[in-house]
């Protein structure tokens, strides 16, 4: 069984491409239905803000990496060749790494971040809950997270936990100084507002103006952050007397328009206005930015200040690597075993076989043989086979190459003619 990835990121594709292949919630089981059709044993789909990322598993590794290209080419209607340009493959060793440090925080724009080991879980569970991930992926994903935790624990890798809510923080510091007088409008109610906005508490932020598609999430959140919640409709009016306009919600297509900006602006008389626009797809229009007086930052822009988080981890992220190597070689020597266990049991069970006819002939020549000549006749061959399999079995644990196993394949899984041969060699003789 062959694992196999396929997807983009936020190093190979930019925030335009990601939106464009984003996989909503209610997408995912068609999507993973499709997968398997084309021939996935099993599939999961990972989409987030910064990542669209397909696991499948399957006999062969090319037909599994052409099925996941055809079904989002198909998907999304693009050209393969327009695909490959931002996505990047991997299959066995080499993505159960990339797997490891995903779910470790390690490949995030934000190294270290949390978030993303709770969104590969969510992945798992929901293709899990539609039938699409068996037995095979739930051992590897549990073994996944064991490694997170592992990472966890032994590093400082998530020590103050920095996510891209946090950065959105960082700007808007940057942008304002003290931001104590500020005031923010959060559109969206959802958890990257939630941890946004937690985060601008801290910094002393007393203005804060919640509104969401859903009123009740909306106030809940207000509550709970001692804001005040707007009807989604206010949203024009909203954007008066802000100064700075956090979003983050599941769209799908902008919620704010350059038209939109435009008027509030003229009302605003020009007074400038900072949007941090943190959902993928974009909920703000980027013709936006072209407005005077209005800044547009999107998770791209965050980058540069991941980069400055990640050179203070990088130590860490140095042991993090590590430990990810280290399982990844201990995760590659049980699968090596998983895939020779069905060898070793037939060739136990062919060599019984063999040896339970053999001894059944040799005791119908001794008609009178006692019970205790049976016992230690069946004992003597039993422990003859055993003698003779145990070096052969054990190469199989050491050296499971695939010619190895051949080799050793053809010497012990006798068949038919093997013993048609030796019976008529024995009347022979």
């Amino acid at each position: 069984m062959h694992l196999v990835i396929l997807g983009l990121n936020h190093n190979t594709a930019p925030v335009e491409v990601r939106e464009r292949l984003f996989v909503p919630e209610e997408t995912i089981g068609p999507l993973l239905t499709e997968l398997n059709a084309r021939g996935a044993s099993e599939a999961i789909i990972l989409s987030t803000c910064n990542r669209t990322e397909v696991y499948a598993t399957g006999p062969d590794a090319g037909t599994l990496k052409g099925a996941i290209v055809n079904a989002l080419t198909a998907r999304f209607s693009v050209d393969a060749t327009w695909l490959g340009q931002y996505t990047y493959s991997m299959s066995d060793e080499e993505a159960y790494k990339h797997l490891f440090l995903v779910a470790s925080g390690l490949d995030s724009m934000v190294v270290g971040e949390p978030q993303i080991l709770g969104q590969v879980k969510e992945a798992y569970q929901s293709a899990s809950s539609l039938a699409a991930a068996g037995r095979f992926f739930e051992k590897v994903f549990n073994r996944a997270f064991q490694v997170a935790k592992r990472v966890r624990t032994e590093t400082r890798i998530g020590y103050n936990p920095v996510s891209i809510s946090g950065m959105a923080v960082d700007l808007a510091r940057k942008i304002f100084g003290d931001l104590t007088r500020r005031q923010i409008l959060v559109v969206g109610a959802g958890e990257m507002c939630e941890i946004a906005l937690k985060h601008f508490k801290k910094e002393g932020l007393q203005e804060i103006l919640v509104t969401n598609r859903t009123l009740a999430r909306a106030q809940h959140l207000a509550e709970e952050l001692v804001g005040t919640a707007y009807p989604f409709e206010e949203l024009p009016e909203l954007l008066l007397n802000a100064d700075m306009v956090l979003s983050s919600t599941g769209a799908g297509l902008p919620l704010i328009d350059k038209a939109m900006v435009s008027l509030a602006m003229k009302r605003r008389k020009s007074r400038p206005l900072f949007f941090i626009d943190i959902a993928v797809p974009r909920d703000i229009e980027p013709a936006v930015n072209s407005i005077e007086n209005v800044y547009l930052y999107d998770i791209d822009d965050l980058k540069a200040l991941a980069q400055a988080h990640l050179s203070n981890r990088m130590e860490e992220s140095q042991k993090a690597h590590a430990i990810v190597d280290e399982e990844v070689a201990r995760f590659g020597l049980w699968l090596k075993q998983l895939e020779m266990n069905p060898l070793i049991t037939q060739i136990r069970e062919n060599l019984e076989t063999m040896r339970s006819k053999e001894l059944k002939k040799t005791l119908q020549k001794l008609k009178n043989a006692d019970p205790e000549t049976v016992r230690h006749l069946d004992a003597l061959t039993r422990s003859i086979v055993n003698k003779i399999i145990h070096p052969h079995l054990a190469m199989i644990k050491k050296n499971g190459s695939p010619g190895t196993l051949d080799l050793i394949r053809d010497l012990l899984l006798f068949g038919e003619e093997h013993e048609k041969e030796v019976d008529g060699g024995d009347k022979g003789e």
